[in-house]
């Protein structure tokens, strides 16, 4: 009996505790969590659906729409939807939009996408396609044809390289804070700008979502709309580069490239001129009127799709050139003899020269007290005798160069102070121009410091012939053709470094303007006497220097052009050609730079092509240049 009454004392007790358990839980959920039920109760009675805005455009400074938007009829493929079957539900597609098997598969395997996400697989369907899969849902499960809105590129591939393009958000951008859904209004599903300016400005681009609330039943379906907030379109970035003169420099780049193979280097091997690349400033702001770089691509590409093989072909393969590549902004070369003018700037400033100093140029430099006798060649293999340091720029004598350097590296081991290299900072080498591109390299400016880091490449450390090659742009010295315009544009406007730029403003959708690109420009510590004495000199290249070949029959008179030649030597390619120039010389209104890769002297390839450039950007016919041989 007394078993039995325990027993019931301890089943009385766990009967109370569970009604105390359930009496506080009750009283949690209608008093504590009474709003939170609510609002559960609620979503369970709505849906709400997000609405992709229109993006903004890209127009060039007048205007003209570089990259737009319009409407598109996209079949998309939902793989986890397509059934049991899915090779049966996508040869009947396949048939449908007379597209290969083969390349629709190849479009869902594109690793840019989700695999729970609707892949795009072919654009620009007729509405026919879109009624008869609608119509035969049960034969075309997991397809489903929108109405999007793409990318629209009306000049095809001007300007790919700053323009750039848009794709599916990666998982890499999903994770960065500017993207995170946790705290952003983007999406995994969301399309975001990979490069170029559409990566760049893709805050002002995107463009804010709407919404569209409905009630729904207990199994979902739509009953009516609650009401929506209409999506904000992206607003336009409006660009300070001109579509004609892009064009007209893209033209005149390609045509100087096809041109250049038809000659042959100083070995009697034709020109390979396998890439090159152009820039176009003012030099007054910094604002970019033109920036190429060949080979190029389409944007299209990745707006219609690409299938791995594709991308392998257009991007990869041997005769595609790695046209994907901004060699005038995102890559780097030794400027050879463009470097000249900024050298003789530093001695200048330093006392390492003078304006009125006379100099030797023999056909061989050796340094002095070198034990190994090492020589350093000129490009004339004559002794020219003694000159002032305006014609060693006109003939660009490599040795009275080399003797600069060396007098550099002299004053280091002296001092410890890299006055050269301190110098060529002040122009803007080695540090990246700031340019509103993503990816931009800062170049390379060798000298003591990074001898000691590198003992791979300078085991040594840094010798005098690492000092004399840096005087005339080589050793590891490696700039972009864009941080050569912006420092020829400190040059051109009498000493103001400025930020180069491609953006004027930013616009809303109403046209008003909401944010200016101001120019950002610093003061560089060199005379105007200094910087009119090197622009001066450089006036006599194109004239009877070694840019005269290329611009014979150039009015020169009324349209006076200061400009450099650069031949860069790069190991087991043939030379690089550069020409760096700066119209109308007494008060330039441009900087135009142009560089080749493998395309020999820079009389040869570089300097036809900026001729043709300002031949466009004064509307002027002139007779063509002839190539020829210099430095």
């Amino acid at each position: 009996m007394e078993k039995t009454s325990g027993r019931l004392r301890v089943l009385a007790l766990l009967v109370a505790l569970m009604f105390v358990a359930l009496t506080a839980r009750l009283w949690f959920l209608q008093v504590l969590a009474a709003d939170q039920s609510k609002l559960q109760a609620k979503q369970n009675g709505t849906r709400t659906i997000r609405t992709s805005p229109v993006r903004g455009n890209i127009l060039d400074d007048t205007g003209k729409v570089l990259v737009g938007n319009r409407q598109s009829l996209e079949v998309q493929v939902s793989q986890q939807q397509l059934g049991p079957h899915p090779t049966d539900v996508l040869k009947r597609l396949s048939t449908l939009l007379k597209l290969p098997l083969g390349t629709i598969e190849a479009r869902l395997h594109d690793n840019r996408y989700y695999p729970y996400q609707p892949i795009p697989v072919a654009q620009d369907v007729a509405s026919e396609v879109a009624f008869y899969v609608g119509e035969h849902q049960d034969r075309f499960p997991g397809v489903q044809v929108v109405q999007a809105s793409i990318g629209d590129y009306p000049y095809s591939t001007l300007a790919a390289h700053i323009l750039g393009y848009v794709g599916p958000i990666t998982a890499a951008e999903i994770a960065q804070p500017q993207f995170n859904p946790k705290t952003t209004d983007y999406t995994q599903n969301d399309i975001v700008g990979q490069t170029g300016l559409e990566a760049q400005y893709e805050q002002y681009l995107q463009g804010t979502k709407g919404l569209d609330a409905y009630a729904v039943d207990a199994a979902g379906k739509q009953i009516r709309s609650l009401g929506s907030e209409p999506a904000v379109p992206g607003d336009n970035v409006v660009l300070s580069v001109d579509a004609q003169t892009q064009q007209q420099v893209e033209q005149a780049l390609s045509a100087g490239i096809q041109a250049a193979r038809t000659q042959t280097d100083s070995n009697g091997n034709y020109l390979k001129a396998n890439a090159g690349a152009a820039v176009v400033m003012d030099p007054s702001t910094g604002a970019i009127k033109a920036i190429a770089s060949w080979p190029t691509y389409d944007p299209r590409w990745f707006v219609e799709g690409m299938t791995s093989q594709e991308y392998r072909q257009r991007f990869l393969s041997a005769t595609a050139g790695s046209p994907e590549l901004n060699r005038a902004e995102a890559q780097v070369y030794a400027p050879g003899s463009t470097f000249k003018p900024f050298v003789a700037l530093s001695a200048l400033k330093s006392g390492v020269a003078s304006e009125t100093g006379s100099y030797s140029c023999p056909s061989i430099y050796t340094y002095p007290g070198d034990p190994t006798h090492q020589q350093f060649h000129n490009v004339e293999s004559a002794n020219l005798g003694y000159m002032s340091l305006a014609t060693a720029l006109r003939v660009s004598c490599d040795t009275i160069f080399y003797g600069f350097g060396a007098a550099f590296y002299n004053h280091w081991r002296v001092s410890g102070q890299e006055t050269l290299q301190n110098d060529l900072q002040q122009f803007g080498f080695a540090s990246p121009t700031g340019v509103d591109l993503p990816y931009e390299p800062a170049g390379l400016l060798p000298g003591d410091a990074y001898a000691q880091q590198n003992k791979s490449i300078y085991p040594y450390g840094w010798l005098a012939g690492n000092e004399i090659l840096t005087a005339i742009g080589q050793d590891s010295v490696a700039v972009t053709p864009l941080q050569l315009a912006t420092a020829y544009s400190a040059i051109a406007n009498g000493g103001k470094l400025c930020r180069p730029h491609l953006a004027d403003h930013i616009e809303a959708p109403g046209g008003h303007t909401i944010k200016t690109i101001t120019p950002k420009c610093r003061t560089i510590p060199y005379t105007p006497q200094q910087l009119d004495f090197i622009r001066q000199a450089l006036t006599q290249v194109p004239v009877s220097g070694t840019a005269a070949s290329a611009f014979v029959g150039f009015p020169l008179s009324t349209i006076p052009v200061a400009g450099k030649t650069g031949t860069a030597q790069r190991a087991g390619f043939q030379d690089t050609s550069w020409f760096a120039a700066m119209v109308p010389a007494a008060n330039p209104k441009y900087v135009v730079v142009v560089m080749v890769e493998q395309g020999g002297f820079g009389a040869q390839t570089a300097a036809p092509i900026v001729r043709h450039i300002i031949e466009g950007l004064y509307n002027v016919n002139a007779p063509p240049s002839s190539p020829a041989a210099g430095s």
